[in-house]
């Protein structure tokens, strides 16, 4: 059985997060790991008014945060209700941590097929897009997340994008895009954008990689760079109604400006379509 690993504050945006993690978890038979990080706050001897007093507020302060995490998970259990997702298998975790740290470890000990996170706004611009929380976890797990916008609502996953170098490495990533697509009835748009390259050049990647997936409904698109790379992606996807974005990340310059360019396109793109990173293969 596959896996899902779904970190929550139990905020109402990451409630918005949780119905896709559900549908999906749906469509290709997963469980769903519901993980609740807290950090314990740095007290001294003093804070306590005695030394001996400070084992038990700790615990006071674990036991208020595991009784928060009892009563908002039934608020799960009552949304999957509502989606008839129901049956979907859940599996409650609480971590002391933070949350990077506690996915980090938590990734070394069991294979999760997917993250799925909501996103939050914080401090620099590429936070404010995808969230400080989601952009670490990204940067330092090998599992493919998906970060789910605050404005995203779930009507089905129709069309996908999943940008392309066409280059070995990214195959294993179009494979993990396809089996979900498959699952949740979606087509992919292979998307490309010629730089250095002619048309034609390109064009016998595309027949290749058409015989090597000779039975999957993908579209492959070509296009001519406007400005940026990435401003030229954010555009197409604005235009063609994408309910998904899966991007491989490269390198993390590639992936900064991939969410830094074109501030107005990126902001009305990212606040409502889920993006989906993979990481390169090694």
């Amino acid at each position: 059985m596959r896996t899902i690993l779904f970190p929550t504050d139990f905020s109402e945006i990451a409630n918005n997060a949780f119905v896709y993690a559900l549908n999906i978890a749906k469509s290709i038979d997963a469980k769903i790991y519901v993980l609740y990080s807290f950090l314990e706050p740095v007290l001294s001897a003093t804070h306590a008014g005695q030394p001996e007093l400070l084992g038990e507020v700790y615990q006071s302060i674990e036991l208020d945060q595991f009784e928060v995490f009892r009563k908002k998970s039934q608020r799960l259990h009552e949304i999957a209700e509502h989606e008839n997702l129901n049956d979907v298998e859940l599996i409650f975790l609480f971590e002391e941590g933070p949350l990077p740290f506690v996915v980090q470890r938590l990734v070394k000990t069991e294979k999760f097929n997917l993250i799925v996170m909501g996103t939050h706004g914080e401090s620099g611009f590429l936070s404010k897009v995808i969230g400080t929380n989601t952009v670490d976890v990204i940067k330092n797990v090998q599992n493919p997340v998906l970060a789910i916008p605050p404005h995203a609502k779930f009507q089905g996953l129709n069309k996908a994008a999943f940008t392309t170098l066409f280059r070995d490495k990214d195959k294993s990533a179009l494979k993990e895009m396809i089996m979900m697509a498959n699952a949740t009835g979606s087509k992919i748009d292979c998307v490309h954008v010629l730089k250095n390259e002619t048309v034609n050049q390109v064009l016998l990647h595309t027949e290749a990689w058409k015989h090597e997936f000779p039975n999957e409904e993908i579209n492959y698109v070509l296009l001519d760079e406007v400005e940026s790379v990435e401003n030229t992606i954010t555009t197409y996807l604005l235009e063609n109604n994408i309910d998904i974005f899966a991007v491989v990340k490269r390198n993390r310059n590639w992936f900064d400006r991939l969410f830094t360019n074109s501030v107005s396109n990126n902001l009305a793109f990212h606040s409502k379509v889920p993006i989906l990173v993979f990481h390169e293969e090694k």
